[in-house]
């Protein structure tokens, strides 16, 4: 199967790097959509607490994290090794800027 056919049946898995104030709303969002999302973090405290359903984040509704946890559709890890089952990956992670607020 394609990725676009995956995409359009909602069976592709998504990966979402970084789980802060980008990555978890997305990774919710994607979850609550249908898609099977792995969050990964370095942080063992946001991983463990996305797990257990624990919102730390104002633009996520805690009712709606615990309920993609419950329903499987969300899971959290540390393990970069998860993204080799992702069809999709998408990146949030902080960017680094120069001092004249260019990227780096």
């Amino acid at each position: 199967m394609s990725l676009l056919e995956k995409i359009m049946k909602r069976t592709a898995t998504v990966g979402v790097v970084g789980l802060g104030y980008v990555g978890l709303p997305l990774a919710v969002l994607q979850a609550r959509t249908g898609y099977r999302v792995v969050g990964i973090d370095e942080a063992a405290e946001k991983v463990e607490r996305v797990n257990r359903g624990d919102n730390y984040i104002s633009d996520v509704d805690v009712a709606e994290l615990q309920q993609v946890v419950r329903a499987g559709w969300l899971s959290a890890t540390q393990e970069f090794g998860a993204l080799r089952e992702c069809d999709v990956v998408l990146i949030c992670v902080p960017t680094p800027l120069t001092r004249n607020k260019e990227p780096d």
